[in-house]
């Protein structure tokens, strides 16, 4: 009877009180941007996010929107599902959204991503891993829409052991239908019926200001598409956005075909309409230019001395092939160390070799340039400099250590004697990217 009475009075309270075992599920977030999680773009754009939140177990859920430069906050929008950024300075850049329902339950969304100039001096460069596709006269496209189609050099086997090369032609696809295009079809040359154009706007009015067509930023996973702020508060500014989530293939060649008019007349009335190009590899990898430290010296305590030597594996000839004439390369310290010396060798074969440096109480800055003119008499190597170290005798430190020096946080530029980040230029002044530097420090145990 009363274990009868007990079952009874159980199951009346779970009847009476349902809601004290309901499982309180959190927010789902969505967060998307015209920027991708890890990328790298260059300053003096605008980048927009967006976001979508939904709570199937309640409907009061509020949602906040905060973007972050080097840790500070630059950014809040607490209503909304839209915000926007004139990023015109670079940075490490963290955009951030979090939703909290009325229990308290909360998800956080993000997009890392940072802002370099040498974003924008890789454009430059002619070559590498993206391309950027650009015409002086896209600018004064007057269509209201403007067309743009892909080709693809392939090679065929005709007979066992022979092949031609020959052209394809490529329709970007949008299988998920999100807007993106995400894969490639490939259809015969001879098919032009099937070959059709992705069309894009003649030109944008957003954020108060007219956007009009500026190139195509092409990469190994990516297309996006760049418009330039004319007129309004964001000009001089680039507006930007994806276009597709699939790219091209290294080492081969690709044209792209734009149908557009321009002061009435066709690009390629220009000769601007079709233009090839490629994505390339610079190097495999036993060909890396590598920077790096090395030490013959072991464990090192107060009174002691030792020497870094900053080796560069293949970088000779990396610079030699790309007129490299000038290379700036800055080490940290621990703090109390004494910079004793600075040797540079003969580094690059057929050049003359001047080097220089400055220092301060946490960092030195070396400086190479490259010049027409006699050779050092010794056989080039490897070795870009030598530099010496002492500690003193009443070094307090835990460890004593040395690295190539990095900085992201332009706060921290004072601490050395010059910007610390590797420069490396080539005959034309123009900015050279391509080269590794192992930013692993040496750390001597005392």
């Amino acid at each position: 009877m009363k274990k009868t009475l007990l079952i009874t009075l159980l199951l009346g309270f779970l009847l009476f009180v349902p809601g004290c075992f309901k499982i309180n599920n959190p927010p789902v977030v969505s967060l998307t941007g015209s920027v991708a999680e890890g990328e790298e773009i260059a300053p003096m754009a605008l980048v927009t996010f967006e976001w979508e939140v939904t709570d199937f177990d309640d409907t009061n859920v509020t949602a906040e929107f905060k973007l972050y430069k080097n840790g500070a906050e630059v950014l809040s929008v607490t209503d909304g599902k839209k915000a926007f950024y004139a990023l015109d300075q670079e940075g490490k850049y963290v955009a951030e959204v979090v939703a909290t329902d009325s229990m308290g339950a909360q998800t956080k969304k993000t997009i890392s991503f940072k802002a370099t100039n040498m974003k924008r001096e890789l454009f430059q460069s002619g070559a590498g891993l993206m391309y950027f596709d650009y015409s002086d006269l896209f600018e004064y496209i007057e269509d209201e829409e403007f067309a743009i189609r892909f080709y693809k050099t392939a090679s065929e086997e005709i007979v066992p052991a022979e092949e031609v090369t020959v052209r394809k032609r490529l329709n970007l696809l949008d299988t998920n239908e999100d807007g993106v295009y995400d894969t490639w079809e490939e259809i015969p040359n001879n098919r032009s019926d099937l070959h059709r154009y992705v069309y894009l706007p003649g030109y944008l009015e957003d954020y108060s200001t007219l956007w009009v067509p500026y190139g195509f930023e092409y990469g190994t996973d990516s297309i996006r598409v760049y418009y330039a702020g004319v007129e309004g508060p964001y000009t001089g500014y680039v507006l930007f956005y994806p276009l597709a989530e699939v790219g091209f293939e290294l080492n081969t060649v690709y044209a792209r075909w734009v149908e557009a008019h321009v002061f009435g007349n066709t690009l390629n009335d220009y000769g601007e309409a079709y233009k090839a190009f490629a994505l390339r590899e610079r190097y495999d990898s036993d060909e890396k230019p590598i920077i790096s430290l090395s030490t013959p010296d072991g464990d090192i305590g107060p009174g002691d001395s030792f020497t870094i030597v900053v080796m560069t594996e293949n970088v000779s000839s990396f610079a030699d092939l790309y007129d490299v004439r000038y290379i700036q390369l800055s080490l940290w310290n621990s703090e109390g160390l004494v910079l004793e010396s600075v040797e540079f060798g003969n580094f690059m074969s057929g050049l003359k070799d001047v080097g220089t440096f400055k220092s301060s109480d946490e960092a030195v800055t070396l400086y190479k340039a490259f010049l027409n003119g006699a050779d050092e008499a010794g056989a080039a190597d490897d070795v870009f400099a030598t530099l010496t170290f002492s500690v003193p005798e009443d070094y307090e430190g835990e460890i004593i250590a040395v690295g190539l020096a990095y900085e992201g946080y332009w706060d921290t530029y004072g601490i050395y004697p010059d910007l610390p980040n590797p420069a490396f230029r080539d005959v034309d002044n123009g900015s050279v990217d391509g080269f590794i530097v192992d930013h692993e420090p040496i750390v001597f145990l005392e």
